[in-house]
Order: structure tokens, then sequence, then C-alpha cells
């Protein structure tokens, strides 16, 4: 009975580390994934590249509204295209000499332009280096024809 006692101590023990070690483990792999995620962040406030690359980026018009904050800002830059992510336009934003400085109007915007290059341009500070798309428009209908009545020909009987 004793050896039993003996060899149930000893389960109880190994499976105690494994456990210790699992938990250790797993607070590892958070902190690691953490710190790539932080990393991460840190480097896009920092990096200042625009959405995409040089030569590749689209132009939209977009306007800014008399008294808009931040965060709409921020959300309608990432729903046109303009900016990869709101969250980090916001982060930069906070950062940097233009933060809350927007002037109202409508402005040609690129996706490749960066975060600073935006905020020069929204804070009315430097003019956009783009031209303003010209819209799509719809084809115009074509104006019926003013048609004389036709003369009608005498039926032949």
């Amino acid at each position: 009975m004793r050896k039993m006692r003996t060899t149930i101590g000893v389960v109880i023990d190994t499976l105690g580390s494994i456990i210790i070690y699992a938990v250790i483990a797993a607070a590892i792999l958070f902190m690691a994934g953490q710190a790539k995620h932080y990393y991460d962040v840190g480097y896009g406030v920092f990096s200042q590249q625009g959405k995409d690359a040089r030569g590749t980026g689209k132009v939209v018009a977009f306007t800014v509204e008399e008294g808009v904050k931040a965060p709409k800002l921020a959300e309608q830059l990432e729903e046109q295209g303009i900016i990869e992510s709101a969250r980090l336009f916001l982060i930069q934003e906070r950062v940097s000499d233009y933060a809350g400085m927007y002037v109202a109007g409508t402005y040609a915007l690129s996706s490749e332009m960066t975060t600073e290059e935006i905020m020069r341009v929204i804070s009315g500070k430097e003019a956009s280096p783009y031209e303003m798309p010209v819209e799509e428009a719809a084809p115009a209908a074509e104006p019926a024809a003013e048609e004389a009545p036709a003369a009608e020909a005498p039926a032949e009987e």
C-alpha cells in the first residue's frame, strides 16, 4: 500500500510540473505575440509609408467636413482606401505637428501618401501633388430628336 502512495505522489508531482511548464510556455508565447504586435504598431507609426507603393496608388477626391474629429476622419480615409489602418492613422495624427488642424474642403489624396503628407494637405499647409480626379460621369442621355411628323402617304386602293 505504501508503494501505491509513492507512485501516486510521483504522478501528481510530474503532472504538476507539466502544468507549470505549460503555463510558462503559454505566457512566453503570449508575450512574444504581444511584442510582435506592438513592434508592428511602432514600426508603422515611425516608418511613415503610404498604403501603396509609389506609382501604384489611387487618387481620390476626399472631402473634409467642417468640425470633423480625428476618429471620423481616419475612418473615412480607411473606407476610401487612402490609408491601411484608421487606428494607426490616429496614433500618427496625435504625435504629429498637424493634430486637429483640419481645413474643410475637398482634396486630391492618394493611397501612396504618408500620414504626414495627408495631414499637411488637409491642414492647408501644403497643396496636394496630385491632380483632382475627374469623376466618371454617367453617359448623358441623348436628346430626343425633334422630328417633324411624317406626312402620311395616300393609301393606294
